[in-house]
């Protein structure tokens, strides 16, 4: 496993196992190209504590002084077009994103969860994000299932302590993931929802009646919650308390939205708590909506914090244009799994590396593709020299030339240091 990271790192495109052994790994290990294959089929080796391993060193590299400051998790889930019917769970797929002149594809769907952690840059408080986890979704469980396992894995590793707030797209907030609001007593969540959403207002004063109290208010349209006008940007925003059957009883705060030009529709989010009661240092925040929404009404925070979870499909497009996710030709789900989520594992490890090792600092502001460049340069560059000097060893005199060479790679690593 050690060895593909390695061959994932330094190879600019990761087209199969086979080209990673045969260009990498090869010369760095005897092991037969079957090993690998067969380690990623059949490895009893549990690869989910992968994802613990992300999100706890993701945890550890927030400063002291950021503690108190929310985490935030992502889920969504993405399709990846396959040729061929010999993969395992290859099936139609309908995707509305699709650009092959048709809504359908053949291929794998996957849902995966993303972490975003707070960090000081230039004095102010940017939220960096990495991919934790890729479930391929096998129509034994629902995306819905396989989502709220991903998220209750990683709820368990940050622990108690931290707020966490998760954030979704309109198809996820039901069922299994609704219920992790009342699972985790320190998460929270922000979502779009759909406009037909039933809302209800609050539960009225009890009256002194004989009868059971009513447990909610009466319904409540999109057009009755007043939206007021924002100073900076484009929207109209109301915000209302209000009960839902998403959460049965639970009061939640609605958040409506409508282009400024009316020439848009209305659309509504839903915080599960007081935006006021989580702590958020908007004044800090690099996030030029978050200030804006913190200085008129701290109540429009959620808004900034749905931002957010673009971030999850940023991640989707490097991860498929500069590392290679789509391009596995291993056929069994575990295989395909364990792949993708060693491919995530790098992408995340290259993010992080910057602030957890002081020796890479140099690159805190440089993107995950770029540290991931330089690295792989260097491993470039050790398996040349090793390559190169067991071939010289049969040369007789040849000691001034392996000083030479040994002399012009140090002196690039050197360089690579004090970057």
């Amino acid at each position: 496993m050690f060895l593909l990271v390695i061959s994932i790192l330094t190879l600019d495109i990761f087209r199969s196992v086979r080209f990673a052994h045969s260009h990498v790994i090869s010369r760095l290990s005897d092991t037969s190209l079957n090993a690998f294959y067969y380690t990623l089929k059949t490895d009893a080796y549990d690869h989910s504590v992968w994802n613990d391993v992300t999100v706890s060193k993701a945890v550890q590299v927030v400063p002291g002084s950021l503690e108190e400051q929310p985490l935030f998790l992502s889920i969504d889930d993405t399709m990846i077009e396959k040729s061929g019917k010999h993969f395992e769970l290859c099936s139609k797929l309908y995707d509305h994103a699709a650009h092959n002149g048709s809504n359908y594809l053949n291929g794998h769907c996957m849902v995966s969860l993303l972490l975003s952690f707070p960090v000081y840059q230039n004095e102010k408080i940017l939220y960096l994000s990495v991919p934790v986890a890729y479930r391929l979704w096998d129509k034994e469980k629902s995306k819905l299932a396989l989502a709220a396992e991903l998220a209750a894995q990683a709820m368990k590793t940050i622990g108690p302590q931290r707020q966490v707030i998760l954030l979704c797209d309109s198809w996820y907030p039901k069922a299994k993931v609704a219920a992790l609001v009342e699972q985790f007593e320190n998460l929270e969540m922000v979502c779009n929802a759909r406009v037909d959403t039933a809302l209800y207002g609050p539960a009225p004063a009890r009256t002194g009646k004989r009868g059971r109290p009513r447990k909610r208010g009466d319904r409540i349209s999109l057009d009755e919650i007043v939206l007021n006008e924002p100073k900076n940007g484009d929207w109209l925003i109301g915000i209302m308390p209000v009960i839902t059957n998403l959460w049965k009883v639970k009061v939640v705060y609605a958040l409506v939205t409508a282009p400024k030009n009316g020439k848009g529709s209305r659309r509504l989010f839903l915080c599960t708590a007081d935006p006021a009661s989580i702590p958020f240092d908007w004044e800090s925040s690099a996030d030029k909506t978050a200030c804006s929404y913190g200085a008129e009404n701290i109540s429009y925070l959620p808004l900034a914090w749905y931002g957010l979870r673009w971030n999850i499909e940023v991640s989707y497009y490097e991860g498929k244009t500069f590392w290679s996710m789509e391009e596995y030709r291993i056929r069994s789900k575990e295989g395909i799994e364990r792949l993708v989520n060693l491919i995530s594992l790098s992408y995340s490890a290259m993010t992080l590396l910057s602030y957890s090792d002081e020796t890479f600092s140099g690159y805190q502001s440089a993107s995950a593709q770029e540290t991931r460049y330089e690295i792989g340069q260097q491993i470039q560059a050790d398996i040349i020299l090793c390559s190169f000097g067991k071939f010289l060893e049969t040369i007789k005199n040849c000691s001034i030339l392996i000083k030479v060479v040994e002399n012009y790679i140090l002196s690039g690593f050197r360089k690579f240091q004090k970057l």
